[in-house]
């Protein structure tokens, strides 16, 4: 593995998306071959890959077979179960020796509920800023004196093959002499949300500081009182040793990540939108950036705190008060101790992968998107299309279930099989509501954007993608401060800014490019009810667009036309009387495709507050 990382401030790929890696004709058969030698080369050569292989060609099923052919000794890092024991089913039919890490904490009689509900939960409520294995020292637990938790010891890992959630990555001796393979960039596995410091930092602030607890801490930060760097010269950032839980560590003092926390509090700088950061950069006379809180000359404070600037990182939410603050602490496990970190994704953002791990992943894509575009449509036989005009973000009350009701009962016409029907939690619950044909008779299979990987194994699937994922404002602005970038919120267009609309496209693009083509077989057949997806998906060779109003039935002409005419009107309201002149169909007609359009919720009305005619307009 490469030692240390080099961290660009300005985010750009070691290898750019668009220059193509192939060099040979595309074929199925080049794009496995190619996706292989692509995740073998890094353990080869000792150093950490981001490979971004061939849409339809899926690196964990290519996993096992390069460990039997080559003798690798690895971990699987995922982040669900059902991705873990799908890998686990791989390794043993190829007679892999394997060992999966179950949950500790469930080792707990009292944690696992065994004793008392309500004793179970102020645990898991105190577990969250004290570490269980303390928790078991200092609190009298049912489960004590001999509790499963505190007697079970590591196990020595020698089987080739470990299986593990991403906290599992901060047990040195699962990373040691190993290739790490991970599919994993879920913010909650290695970065920890603070949502009460003073009840978190308190005890630490009293104790090792001049300062009465946090808010005291946070309005006198530039004062004389904060403590010197040498303070920290002998090791006190990390006083305590490892507990048996992953990433944390015995501390008397409160939160198991305080001295992390208020460390990085003294060195944050504050962005344009108010959110503070430790890791800040600024350009100097000659272009070049620098952290601005690591002084050029004198001592480092990092250095001497024995922090590593790129695997720990601060992030403050100001509320209205100190009290109300959030922070955030990313602590992300020493990779530097795996041979090798091998990541893929089918469609990466580069510096966000290098940043959740921090190493300097050299991305490798397989194709260029028009490659790939090619690829999708020659090789694979894939037929995509368009029946959106917009990103469609389907949470609230944004998603359109009767119109999405439509597009399922046309495709079904249309391509004479049931779909799968992929989209947001939100989404596939509004449909449970009001339209349940969608999905207990219309749809073969629902799925949400952000479960785990399973393949499509149907042969020549027809599949549709209604609408998009919308992360919360707050994660776009929080992985912006911990690349020391400034998010705002999206403007009128929907755009968050250069480095937050990189983010949406880890979070969006990516996670819908995914589903539209998880499967390995020919002649799928996908339906995008977004334009949220990645560049490659939207190549005019391979889309073919299919506007809502062809969505009717065949001998609907007079409808037809009244969709075409509220349509074309781009949102601007029109009366009935305007339908039947301008369309020219009988009032009888204007009225029943009206009344359709009101119901699959392609038209909306607009009241007029008892003054006629009522109005009406297209909804994009």
């Amino acid at each position: 593995m490469t030692p240390g990382v080099v961290d660009n401030p300005d985010m750009s790929a070691t290898n750019p998306s668009g220059k193509s890696l192939s060099n040979s004709p595309i074929s199925r058969n080049h794009a496995v071959a190619k996706t292989k030698q692509l995740l073998l080369q890094g353990p080869l050569d000792g150093e950490d890959r981001l490979v971004q292989a061939p849409p339809t060609v899926h690196p964990e099923e290519l996993i096992p077979e390069l460990v039997a052919a080559h003798d690798l000794q690895i971990v699987f890092v995922a982040p669900t179960d059902s991705q873990l024991n799908r890998m686990k089913r791989r390794c043993r039919a190829l007679n892999l020796s394997t060992r999966e890490i179950c949950s500790q904490y469930q080792r707990c009689p009292t944690y696992a509920g065994k004793h008392n509900d309500t004793v179970k939960e102020k645990l898991k409520s105190a577990a969250k800023q004290i570490p269980l294995g303390l928790l078991h020292k200092t609190r009298d637990l049912p489960c004590c004196p001999n509790c499963p938790f505190t007697t079970w010891n590591r196990p020595e890992f020698t089987e080739q093959v470990v299986l593990a959630n991403p906290r599992h990555a901060y047990m040195d001796s699962v990373l040691e002499d190993r290739v790490v393979f991970t599919c994993s960039l879920r913010g909650d596995a290695y970065v920890t949300k603070i949502e009460n410091p003073s009840r978190a930092l308190d005890a630490y602030l009293d104790r090792n500081t001049q300062f009465t607890g946090y808010s005291d801490f946070i309005q006198n930060r530039d004062s004389g009182r904060v403590p010197s760097i040498l303070d920290y010269e002998d090791g006190t950032i990390d006083p305590s040793t490892d507990d048996e839980e992953f990433g944390y560590a015995i501390d008397k003092d409160g939160h198991h990540l305080a001295p992390q926390a208020v460390f990085g509090l003294l060195h944050t700088e504050e962005l344009d939108n108010e959110w503070e950061t430790s890791f800040k950069h600024e350009k100097d006379i000659v272009n070049k950036h620098y952290p601005k809180n690591r002084p050029p000359v004198g001592g480092d404070p990092f250095d001497i705190g024995g922090v590593d600037y790129y695997r720990t990182r601060v992030v403050r939410q100001p509320g209205e008060t100190p009290e109300e603050d959030t922070i955030y602490v990313l602590d992300v496990p020493d990779f530097t101790k795996a041979n090798s970190v091998v990541a893929f994704d089918i469609a990466p953002t580069p510096w966000m992968w290098r940043l959740y791990y921090g190493t300097n992943f050299d991305h490798q894509p397989m194709y260029s998107d028009d490659e790939t575009a090619e690829f999708l449509r020659s090789a694979m036989g894939v037929k995509v299309v368009q029946t959106a005009t917009s990103r469609k973000p389907y949470e609230g009350n944004n998603v359109t279930p009767g119109r999405d009701a439509s597009i399922a009962v046309w495709a079904i016409a249309e391509f004479g099989k049931p779909p799968i029907v992929v989209s947001t939690k939100n989404a596939l619950g509004r449909y449970r509501s009001k339209q349940p044909a969608l999905l207990n008779a219309d749809a073969k299979n629902v799925i949400q954007y952000r479960r785990g990987g399973s393949v499509i194994t149907d042969k020549s699937p027809l599949i549709i993608l209604n609408g998009s994922p919308r992360p919360r404002n707050e994660e776009f602005q929080l992985w912006g401060a911990l690349a020391g970038k400034s998010v705002r919120n999206p403007n009128q267009n929907q755009s968050f800014g250069e480095t937050g609309d990189e983010i949406r496209r880890q979070f969006c693009e990516s996670r819908i490019g995914k589903w539209a083509t998880r499967f390995d077989c020919r002649n799928a057949t996908v339906v995008l009810n977004t334009t949220a997806v990645p560049e490659w998906l939207r190549n005019n060779r391979l889309v073919a667009h299919a506007s809502p109003m062809d969505i009717l039935s065949a001998n609907a002409s007079g409808r037809r036309a009244v969709a075409r005419y509220i349509r074309d009107k781009s949102g601007n309201r029109v009366t009935m009387n305007d339908i039947q002149t301008q369309v020219g169909v009988s009032e009888n007609t204007a009225r029943r495709a009206r009344d359709s359009f009101i119901e699959q919720e392609w038209v909306v009305k607009h009241a007029t507050k008892g003054r006629k005619p009522d109005e009406y307009s297209w909804v994009s």
